[in-house]
């Protein structure tokens, strides 16, 4: 429950309530807009990888758990950035410096925690090791893959490879820190980028725009998606 806490305390930073209505709003369209033609493909695609995952859990199990091949230091690392503390602090900086961004990025996070969380007490499976029923789908992996793909959108491929990067190592550390099935980061994964694009279909996003090679000057570029 700490990660819902942490998302809804973004809330508590706005400057008005306006704005929090406004994101309570939008975070009902980014919910329906996730299901669009290119949603259901992510879905479709992500549902097969996580049954695929399924039928690896024990072996993938057998050769991550005890920290076989990931240190605990590096694994540790993983397990603060998918904490929601970072990815909180991300969707705050934006709100400050880049409130388009910021807004799609805060509904994303709050939509897909909120999904994460109705699954996970819904199907209730046990963790690997132990009996508590919170396993599926991983809260970890759905937040970092959320904020990577918020990150990605709003600022373009360079910015979007290290939120990437980190949100696989997240992924990995649920693994060897046996607190997570593969099959459980997998569906949190999918969940975070499904619902970190369905934001930005009714949010204006900015992104800085690059100049080929002989060409002058800096800009940016507004995008409105319908």
């Amino acid at each position: 429950m700490g990660k819902i806490f942490l998302v809804l305390a973004l809330l508590a930073l706005l400057p008005s309530p306006s704005r929090a209505e406004n994101i309570f709003y939008g975070s009902g369209h980014t919910f329906v807009d996730a299901f669009d033609k290119t949603g259901l493909a992510i879905l479709a695609i992500g549902t097969g990888a996580t049954l695929v995952a399924f039928s690896q859990d024990q072996q993938m199990h057998d050769n991550w758990v005890n920290n076989q091949r990931m240190n605990k230091d590096v694994s540790g690392v993983g397990n603060f950035w998918g904490s929601g503390i970072p990815e909180i602090a991300i969707a705050v900086g934006q709100l400050i410096w880049d409130e388009p961004n910021g807004f799609a990025a805060t509904e994303s996070l709050i939509v897909s925690t909120v999904v994460t969380f109705g699954l996970k007490y819904s199907v209730q499976r046990p963790r690997p090791d132990s009996d508590t029923k919170t396993s599926f789908p991983s809260g970890h992996s759905q937040i970092s893959f959320c904020s990577a793909t918020n990150i990605a959108i709003s600022y373009g491929v360079w910015a979007s490879i290290p939120a990437y990067g980190m949100a696989v190592l997240t992924g990995f550390s649920r693994l060897a820190d046996n607190a997570h099935w593969f099959s459980d980061v997998v569906a949190g994964a999918t969940i975070g980028v499904l619902f970190g694009r369905s934001a930005f279909k009714h949010n204006m996003y900015v992104m800085p725009v690059s100049y080929g090679p002989g060409d002058r000057g800096y800009g940016l570029e507004l995008t409105y998606n319908f």
